[in-house]
């Protein structure tokens, strides 16, 4: 690492711009040439996924690959590594859909109010097409994949000035930099990543004639690279330095060729990325993958798999013995697999014995190999191959093996969560960033089937007075069948509605279905939403909806509505006196709802003798509703 005494006295982050931008180059320049093993192992990682030899991590190395070395790749001839690579993916981390959610600290009604529309804009950021994938969980499924083979991945969080929305970007880890003897906790974080000279030029147009010299981004096996561009790609240089306290901010810039082309003050505590892991290194920021965990072991068995079949092709050559001129030579040449020998006049045929080309228990041993290889990482080999695990039948036994499988890698699905978890915070301070430039700025988030929009002023709580969680993921067995018998014993033990058990099925043709039964649950939790958010000095009497009579599940609707109310008489506990006023107007429009929606239930009529608790629990219930609801 480049002494700091031979670039400056100071450090990057108190020089003025006008030296800024040279030292924080001089600093990358430094790591690349000390770090410049991480882009090896990057490389090398790649190439026991790919199964093919890579010049480095650039689209490039595909394109150059040598298609003869690729027919003779023998790292892992078995392809273990990238089967457990899928595996994992497909096991862990695809079945899940985290999404964060907001906690109030004690907070005023305002603030909780806040927080929960905060949550569903975080949902509707999750909803968003990030290129090129449908939405956020997508496109998490494909950076996991990173994530088994290199053990760590960096998703870059940025703010788009331009279309005022949240963008990710995943970017390779070799591009990162920090001190290692810094530990977990570095403070000072640097990053290099290409950009297009015409985008770089409009982006900082101050800096656009200095930008023509910028150099060019240097790809890991650079020298592979074709001479023909459809455009310049130039290396830009970012660099950050965490904040020390509230009021004591950082600094943040980006540089091309020692140029300062911006910079301004980071108030976040973290850098701009969220990191995923493997299993993490206990010192450092970095982590190993399946990739270098069980690389070694792959490739010997695929050492022992190579000579088994030399030695059966040695082995499978047959002789044909035959009197000279009594075969036409030139029915010899059909022959290749077999080699013709003559017999001379007056001698015996030889008499020929078959040998094995190799015993069973060496051909066991290969196995075991292969399946200690499968061992070492704890992945279902079986499962890898989208088998059923022997004698195991039902749906409910499945499941109890795959959760038996899953506890090896329960960390690894819990920091998947954990993302989600960092995500939410790094969406928070980005659109705090666009707020800056606009404080008239709008988000939207989702409303059922509608979007809709919101102040950002009117979203945004203070990191001190709320905390996120994640939702722990379904651990429902992932084949078909195992999942129905799963989901049909949850539905006869009437622990789920009809309606939640279609969708836990997770069959396609079940939407339209599920669109028409879950109608009238949607609009009854749109009013819900409405009466909650209401505030009596915005509140217009139009905007009530009284219940209609054509409502099928009355009781539902009540039952939902009541257990609305019971969250804000929860919430008012807490609040001090001045906030209890403003969460009292939304019961008020709770409780006008459930009085008329009561009115429109039937007359319970009365008891037959010999009725069971059940019988009088099923004809009263409408009424003990109408009757709380008429003492709310």
């Amino acid at each position: 690492m480049p002494n700091l005494k031979t670039l400056h006295e100071k450090p990057w982050h108190r020089l003025p711009v006008s030296e800024m931008g040279d030292a924080v180059q001089r600093i990358i320049e430094g790591y690349k040439k000390e770090q410049a093993g991480r882009r090896s192992a990057y490389s090398r990682n790649l190439e026991l996924y790919e199964q093919m030899h890579l010049s480095g991590y650039s689209a490039h190395s595909y394109y150059g690959a040598n298609t003869e070395k690729l027919m003779s790749f023998e790292r892992d001839r078995l392809g273990i590594v990238r089967s457990a690579i899928d595996s994992a993916v497909a096991n862990i981390f695809a079945p899940q859909k985290p999404k964060p959610q907001w906690q109030t600290l004690g907070a005023t009604w305002e603030v909780r109010r806040r927080a929960y529309k905060l949550d569903r804009v975080c949902e509707g950021i999750l909803n968003q097409r990030q290129e090129p994938f449908c939405n956020m969980w997508a496109f998490m499924i494909d950076t996991m994949y990173d994530t088994a083979t290199q053990g760590a991945v960096a998703i870059k969080v940025m703010s788009d000035r331009v279309r005022k929305r949240i963008v990710h970007r995943n970017i390779p880890t070799p591009d990162i930099f920090v001190d290692p003897s810094a530990g977990r906790l570095p403070q000072d974080w640097f990053q290099v990543e290409p950009c297009d000279l015409s985008v770089a030029q409009e982006l900082f147009p101050k800096h656009a004639q200095k930008l023509e010299g910028a150099k060019d981004y240097e790809w890991f096996g650079s020298a592979r690279q074709s001479s023909i561009r459809a455009s310049r790609e130039i290396e830009l240089g970012y660099a950050w330095r965490l904040p020390t306290g509230p009021d004591k901010p950082g600094k943040w810039c980006v540089v091309a060729n020692g140029t300062v082309l911006d910079s301004g003050d980071w108030v976040a505590p973290a850098p701009p990325f969220v990191f995923g892991y493997w299993q993490r290194h206990r010192a450092g920021i970095w982590g190993s993958g399946l990739a270098f965990l069980m690389g070694a072991q792959a490739q010997k068995a695929g050492e022992l798999d190579e000579r088994l079949t030399i030695r059966e092709e040695i082995a499978s050559g047959k002789y044909i013995w035959y009197r000279p001129g009594s075969i036409n030579p030139d029915s010899l040449a059909m022959n290749d697999p077999k080699m013709a020998v003559p017999v001379e006049d007056g001698k015996e045929y030889p008499q020929e014995s078959l040998s094995l080309p190799f015993a069973p228990m060496e051909l066991d041993f290969r196995n075991v190999k292969v399946r200690d290889t499968w061992d070492s990482v704890g992945i279902s080999q079986v499962s890898a191959a989208a088998r059923r695990e022997p004698g195991i039948e039902s749906g409910v036994a499945q499941m109890t093996l795959n959760d038996t499988k899953d506890g090896r890698h329960l960390p690894e699905a819990q920091r998947y969560e954990q993302m989600y978890v960092d995500f939410a915070h790094q969406w928070v301070w980005r659109l705090r960033e666009l707020a800056a430039n606009d404080p008239d700025m709008v988000v939207q988030y989702p409303n059922g089937s509608l979007l809709r929009e919101v102040k950002w002023a009117d979203v945004d709580v203070e990191d001190e007075k709320a905390a996120v969680t994640v939702a722990p993921a379904s651990s429902l067995p992932h084949d078909p069948w195992g999942r129905q018998q799963m989901v049909q014993a949850l539905r006869e033990g009437n622990i789920i509605s009809q309606a939640t058990a279609k969708t836990l099925i997770g069959w396609p043709d079940l939407d339209s279905e599920l669109q028409t039964d879950n109608a009238e649950t949607q609009y009854i939790d749109a009013l819900i939403e409405l009466y909650t958010n209401a505030e009596e000095a915005s509140w217009d009497a139009t905007q009530y909806q009284a219940p209609e009579g054509f409502i099928t599940n009355k009781l539902g609707a009540l039952t939902r509505f009541g257990s609305a109310w019971f969250r804000i008489k929860t919430d008012q506990i807490s609040l001090p006196p001045e906030e209890k006023a403003k969460a009292e107007f939304c019961c008020g429009l709770l409780v006008r709802y459930i009085q008329e929606l009561s009115a429109l239930l039937p007359p319970v009529e009365p008891l037959k003798g010999g009725a069971t608790a059940p019988d009088m629990l099923a004809q009263t219930a409408p009424q003990v509703a109408a009757a709380g609801a008429g003492g709310m």
